[in-house]
């Protein structure tokens, strides 16, 4: 009687552990959001999901970085927005620099399709004790999946947003 009861338990267990596991694997995959224009026939399609538009596009203190080189850092504070101005330049991402310490976003922006091929990794990244969201801004038609392959192990992020723009 005691055997039944504990393998019942152990059962009982290692259910629960592997739903955990596998609940935490698919909320990991669900936090990469598409942001529509509001006047977009797909607008309805946001979610509940909170979108920081006053870091994304309010006048923080920010990092610009371009050609694999930062070429400009605003603001009088310590940065909130970490700007990538192409899709080439995610190594510097990977220097630990005290400029990072405060920033909450990092925007990425992919000129071309080909930017896609220059994966990054968050697990990867030095110095973003504050980083909260990933915004990428594609000038060209892109999707959850192609963002999900360029950007690797992004549960270390709260929400990844992007969106597409076109270029005018």
């Amino acid at each position: 009687m005691k055997k039944t009861i504990e393998r019942t338990f152990s059962n009982f267990l290692l259910v629960c552990m592997l739903s955990i596991f596998f609940s935490a694997n698919l909320l990991a995959q669900e936090n990469i959001q598409r942001i529509f224009d509001d006047n977009s026939e797909n607008s309805n399609l946001r979610t509940s999901v909170t979108i920081p538009d006053q870091l994304l596009h309010g006048k923080n203190p920010t990092i610009y970085i371009e050609n694999s080189r930062i070429i400009n850092v605003t603001g009088e504070t310590s940065p909130k927005v970490l700007k990538l101005l192409d899709g080439t330049s995610s190594s510097l991402l990977l220097d630990n620099n005290n400029l990072y310490s405060q920033v909450e976003v990092i925007t990425i922006t992919l000129n071309r399709a080909s930017d896609l091929n220059n994966r990054l990794d968050l697990s990867r990244i030095n110095g973003f004790p504050s980083l909260r969201y990933v915004y990428v801004k594609c000038l060209f038609e892109c999707t959850d999946q192609q963002i999900r392959n360029f950007l690797l192990n992004t549960d270390s992020v709260t929400t990844v947003f992007y969106k597409v723009v076109n270029p005018s």
